[in-house]
């Protein structure tokens, strides 16, 4: 849209219905932000008074180098910043929504929610029924409640918009800017997931389980929690080893823990196993092409050269194999470990306040100190917890 085009409509719409029309043509994609000039929209504004001087590069008097101060009373004094902050604000929408390659949204239930460090509460689960014989009363069934509390952060950066990139047209280099702000932003929040799935940092006190409000390791080594096959498993023993990822039988043997292994947490009566199907393989970089080979094989062959048989691939298709970066970037044993079960039903994303972006116009400190014409803030407030033990299983990989 060029500068004849917004002036146009800013005469005969006003600044309101200007707002509005932009909004509604954006919205119905008959434009993109793309498609604006901040440049033709500030100098349609009046708010660009001496832009030849700038695009000749003249010198400029230090002290009357306003240049996007108001010049025109019949355009609202704030139309071009409020215009500029939508536009500017979708871009870093934009961003934040290029999800390709991210993972996190399919590890997570995502809770909208108005508190911070709440209690998600819960019970232990109830005995089964009981033969009731005739004339006889049924019985009682007993439960205990049990709850984890949830804990989020903020999270934000500003992006300052400089009155050169207005004045020489850098329309595209200030769209780019904000892509990236919006990009990293959702970076931020796929590594936080990532680190918190795997526990990667209860070492340094950063849980993400926290029964009764107390945190602790969600995947303890000793097996105590229902969810380690791997070294110094105490409480199942009979899966103390490490298993490698290699072939379909090192994912038969960790299925065959969940079944035998992994039991409810009635309080009133024998504990039994829960039907957990498991919907996702999570495996660092590192393992992502075996993975995706083991899952997806049509076909396997076992015994030896002298005498050999082909099968159908046993576990082929039953689960989606994820894989991101933040699991090898923790290293160490980390970088062969891997998991299997059902992430959403284990872990919750509490959100608080989705991603917003906010506008800071010209009057600020910074349009003096720095030459900048207006700030844009974008921020996120939420945080993933663990809800349970049982759903998901870390397997030591050695």
């Amino acid at each position: 849209m060029d500068g004849q085009n917004v002036r146009t409509l800013i005469e005969s719409l006003g600044a309101e219905g200007f707002y509005h029309k932009v909004c509604t043509l954006i919205n119905d994609k008959q434009l993109n932000v793309d498609d604006f000039s901040y440049y033709e929209l500030a100098e349609a504004c009046g708010v660009l008074p001496t832009l030849r001087s700038l695009r000749s590069e003249a010198p400029l008097n230090g002290n009357v180098r306003h240049l996007l101060q108001e010049s025109n009373p019949g355009v609202s004094s704030n139309l071009f910043q409020v215009v500029t902050g939508e536009l500017l604000g979708r871009k870093v929408i934009e961003g934040y929504e290029d999800d390709a390659g991210f993972i996190g949204d399919k590890l997570v239930s995502v809770m909208p929610s108005r508190l911070r460090n709440q209690k998600i509460a819960g019970f232990k689960a109830l005995a089964g029924p009981t033969e009731v014989a005739e004339g006889h009363p049924y019985e009682e069934s007993t439960f205990e409640e049990k709850y984890v509390t949830t804990e989020e952060t903020k999270q934000g950066r500003i992006l300052s918009i400089n009155e050169e990139l207005i004045a020489f047209d850098q329309t595209g280099e200030i769209n780019r800017r904000a892509m990236a702000m919006g990009y990293y932003l959702r970076q931020e929040r796929e590594r936080t997931i990532l680190r918190a799935v795997t526990d990667a940092d209860s070492g340094a006190g950063q849980y993400v389980y926290r029964p009764g409000g107390s945190g602790e390791a969600l995947y303890n080594t000793d097996g105590s929690n229902r969810n380690w096959v791997g070294a110094g498993n105490t409480t199942s023993t009979g899966f103390a080893t490490a298993v490698a990822l290699e072939d379909w039988t090192d994912i038969e043997e960790v299925l065959h823990y969940r079944a035998t292994e992994v039991k409810d947490d009635r309080i009133d009566g024998t504990p039994r196993p829960i039907v957990m199907p498991v919907r996702q393989l999570l495996v660092p970089e590192n393992l992502r092409g075996t993975a995706m080979s083991i899952v997806n094989s049509s076909e396997v062959t076992v015994g030896t050269d002298s005498r050999e048989m082909t099968f159908a691939n046993p576990v082929q298709g039953i689960v989606e194999v994820l894989s991101s970066p933040f699991i090898d970037e923790q290293g160490g044993q980390a970088a062969n470990d891997w998991y299997i079960g059902d992430f959403r039903k284990q872990f919750v994303w509490t959100e608080i306040w989705p991603v917003q972006t906010f506008l800071q116009q010209s009057d600020s400190e910074a349009a003096f100190e720095r030459d900048v014409v207006l700030r844009v803030k974008a921020r996120y407030y939420g945080g993933i917890s663990a809800v349970d033990t049982a759903f998901v299983t870390k397997v030591d990989g050695a």
